[in-house]
């Protein structure tokens, strides 16, 4: 096992860690409060969510039109 491999197993570990210590925190004793707390807070910031929206409509748009040949070239 190369040394490059011991070094993301290590990264993988530390992101699971976090991952779990987040989830615990979100999801812990009081699990009723966090996930409504998340909910309401979510609710009432409806703009990022709009924003994400938006801006993966854009990059969509964005991929069509590169996918498509250019004005008078042969799509052949």
């Amino acid at each position: 096992m190369g040394r490059d491999y011991v070094s993301q197993a290590i990264f993988l570990a530390l992101l699971l860690i976090v991952g779990l210590l987040v989830g615990q925190w979100l999801w812990g004793p009081s699990e009723e409060r966090a996930a409504d707390s998340f909910r309401l807070w979510w609710w009432e910031h409806r703009e990022l969510d709009i924003l994400a929206q938006v801006g993966l409509v854009f990059v969509g748009a964005l991929g069509i039109a590169a996918l498509m040949p250019a004005e008078g070239e042969d799509p052949r």
